[in-house]
């Protein structure tokens, strides 16, 4: 404890987040016993192949004794793989997950543990990338990522704690919120942003022009913009439906900003138009420079 706050950790999916989790672990807690679930066993020869020793296809047997456990599949498994490995889970272990939506993941899973007197308080790590698997897994994906806790099941302070403590340890920067909160700032922040770069990429051969004209000049622009989109369709799928209420509510106010922008150009209002493309400089530059100017918050 002195040294690491877990001493036996287990990482229940070895997609891009989680074997991401598992390598930096591997890297940084090297007296740490890691320990790597799949449901198949492609994926655990990489793991062995890249240093991890302790692979396993039976969930229950990968947590038995395991100090820590972290949630790495889809969300929409959280509950059900909670409840199989629920007797292997020792009421002094704490769970957490990697999910990108938190009220559901407490309204579900957290709660699910909970009421059987197992400890779960929930985790986001704001990294990733629009590539997916184990295969584009490397530790330094977490490398000054924030990390947002979530704590509604009032699981004690020391093993908030100790959580925090672990991020900090592959390199991370925690960040306390409420699961209602965080769900309606990542529809911000995150959802709605991977919603618009698909709305440009599907846009961009509405009216039929010639593919090669649209080939010939995509630059940087296009490319930026529409990256996050060529991420797992039915990943992105699960994470909207998961949140659909705050990504539904910054949707409409989308909407309506862009039918504000097209009644200024319909009305030829150039200094509208000017001052629209302000705020959305100003409100970019504000939001990144809180962000780089307080990489521990």
């Amino acid at each position: 404890m002195a040294q690491h706050p877990f001493s036996v950790v287990t990482v229940l999916g070895p997609g891009l987040l989680g074997g991401s989790v598992a390598l930096a672990v591997r890297q940084v807690m090297p007296q740490c016993e890691l320990r790597l679930w799949a449901r198949r066993e492609q994926p655990l020869e990489l793991a062995r192949s890249m240093g991890i020793e302790h692979t396993y296809t039976d969930a229950r047997q990968a947590c038995e004794g395991a100090e820590l456990i972290i949630l790495a599949t889809p969300i929409g498994v959280f509950e059900e793989l909670s409840r199989s490995i629920l007797p292997a889970i020792s009421k002094t272990a704490l769970v957490t997950d990697v999910g990108s939506v938190k009220a559901y993941v407490h309204r579900t899973t957290g709660a699910l543990l909970t009421d059987r007197g197992r400890k779960f308080i929930g985790s986001h790590p704001m990294a990733g990338s629009e590539k997916q698997g184990f295969e584009n897994a490397f530790p330094e994906l977490l490398k000054n990522a924030t990390v947002v806790v979530t704590n509604p099941h009032g699981v004690p302070e020391s093993d908030e704690t100790r959580l925090e403590q672990f991020w900090q340890l592959l390199g991370c920067s925690t960040y306390r919120m409420d699961p209602v909160n965080h769900d309606r700032t990542v529809a911000r922040i995150s959802h709605m942003p991977h919603i618009v770069s698909g709305l440009a990429a599907r846009n961009a051969t509405v009216g039929n022009p010639r593919v090669a004209d649209l080939q010939r000049l995509a630059s940087s622009g296009y490319r930026d913009t529409t990256r996050v989109s060529s991420g797992s369709s039915a990943m992105w799928a699960d994470i909207l439906w998961e949140n659909d209420v705050a990504v539904r509510e910054i949707l409409h106010r989308c909407v309506d900003d862009l039918h504000r922008l097209v009644t200024l150009l319909e009305n030829q209002d150039k200094p509208g138009v000017r001052a629209w493309l302000d705020e959305a400089k100003n409100t970019r530059e504000l939001i990144l420079q809180i962000s780089e100017n307080n990489p521990t918050d």
